[in-house]
C-alpha cells in the first residue's frame, strides 16, 4: 500500500506557479496579487511564493498615449524582405503538429490555401517587383559571402530606386545586383562589378548602366575602390603569407597617388602588388596566371603593371 508525500512548507515557498489563497502553514490571509516578486501571509510571514515571472513589457509608460504607442508584437521587422516579415507562412510539410502525414483531402486543402496565400502576399506589381528583387539580392549575396547588413542596404536601395522609376526600362536582376554593388561599397566590404556579374542573372554592362543611374539619381558619394582593399581578401583566397601581404600593402603605399588613380583597375593594381610582395618576401609563392586566375584578370596586365610598382618601392 502506498503512502501518500504531503508537500511540506519548503516546498511551498520555492514554487513559483503555486495559486493559493491562503497560508499552507497557518491557513491566514496572504498578499496576493501585488508588484513585488513575493507572496507573503499577514499572520506568519511565510513566504508562499517568490521569483514568479514577470510576464510585463521591459519597458514603462507614463500616458495612455505612450502606451498606446508602445507594444510586443512578433519579431521585429525585417528589411531583407518584401513585406517587412509581417506576414505568415504556412509550412510545405504536409504533416500535423504531431509530425503524422495529413490525408490526401487535407493535403489539397492546404495545397490550396498555400496558392491563396502567396497571392496575398503580392496583390500588385509593386509587391512582385519587390519580392523578386529581395530574393535575388538574398541569394547574390549569400554566394558572395556578404552578411545580413549588406543584403539589408542594398533592398533599401531597391525600394528607393522602386520608388523614383529607376526600374522602368531596366530589368529587375540589373537594379537589384546593382544595389547590391553599391552596399559593398558604402560597408567598406568591396566586390567586383566581374564578381557580381559572376552570380548574377544579367551581364556586367547591364550592372553598370543601373549602377550609374542610381549614383546619378540620388547622389551618392561613394569614393571609387582602392587597391588595399582588396590585398586581404585576395591573398587570403592565394594563400599568401601574412608578410607577403604586408609588403604588398606598403609597395601600394609607395605608389603616387597620381598612378593609382590613373584609370587602371584596382583589382588589377592589386593582384600585382601581391605578386610583386610575394616575390620581395622570398617567392615565388604563386605564379602570374595564378594570381590572374584568383582575381580574374589577364595575367599580361600583371606584367605591365608589377614592373612599375617595384619602379615605385625601390625608389622610395
Amino acid at each position: 500500500m502506498g503512502s501518500h508525500k504531503m508537500e511540506s512548507p519548503m516546498n511551498a515557498r520555492t514554487s513559483p506557479v503555486q495559486d493559493v489563497s491562503t497560508c499552507p502553514d497557518c491557513d491566514g490571509a496572504i498578499t496576493s496579487g501585488t508588484a513585488s516578486d513575493e507572496v507573503v501571509c499577514d499572520t506568519c510571514g511565510l513566504v508562499v511564493t517568490e521569483d514568479r515571472l514577470d510576464r510585463g513589457p521591459e519597458w514603462r509608460s507614463f500616458s495612455f498615449e505612450e502606451n498606446q504607442q508602445k507594444s510586443r508584437v512578433g519579431p521585429p521587422t525585417d528589411r531583407s524582405l518584401h513585406d517587412r516579415g509581417l506576414s505568415t507562412t504556412i509550412s510545405w510539410a504536409d504533416k500535423d503538429a504531431n509530425g503524422n502525414v495529413l490525408p490526401a483531402q487535407k493535403r489539397r486543402q492546404m495545397n490550396r490555401l498555400r496558392t491563396w496565400h502567396h497571392r496575398s502576399q503580392t496583390p500588385d506589381s509593386k509587391h512582385q517587383y519587390r519580392r523578386q528583387a529581395l530574393g535575388e539580392i538574398d541569394r547574390m549575396g549569400s554566394a558572395l559571402g556578404l552578411p545580413t547588413d549588406v543584403r539589408k542596404t542594398a533592398g533599401d536601395i531597391f525600394r528607393q530606386a522602386h520608388q523614383t522609376g529607376i526600374v522602368v526600362g531596366r530589368s529587375i536582376e540589373a537594379v537589384a545586383a546593382a544595389g547590391l554593388h553599391i552596399a559593398a561599397a558604402i560597408t567598406s566590404l568591396h566586390r567586383t562589378l566581374d564578381e557580381i556579374a559572376h552570380v548574377a542573372r544579367v551581364n556586367r554592362t547591364a550592372i553598370a548602366r543601373a549602377k550609374r543611374a542610381i549614383n546619378t539619381e540620388f547622389n551618392l558619394a561613394i569614393e571609387p575602390s582602392h587597391p588595399s582593399t582588396f590585398l586581404e581578401r585576395f591573398g587570403s583566397e592565394l594563400d599568401l603569407k601574412e608578410k607577403s601581404i604586408q609588403k604588398a600593402r606598403a609597395v601600394l603605399e609607395s605608389a603616387p597617388e597620381e598612378y593609382l588613380g590613373s584609370g587602371a583597375s584596382p583589382v588589377t593594381i592589386a593582384a600585382s602588388a601581391l605578386y610583386l610582395g610575394d616575390r620581395l618576401t622570398g617567392g615565388p609563392a604563386v605564379t602570374q596566371k595564378e594570381v590572374g586566375d584568383c582575381c580574374d584578370i589577364y595575367d599580361r596586365v600583371i606584367q605591365d603593371h608589377y614592373p612599375l610598382l617595384k619602379e615605385f618601392y625601390e625608389v622610395r
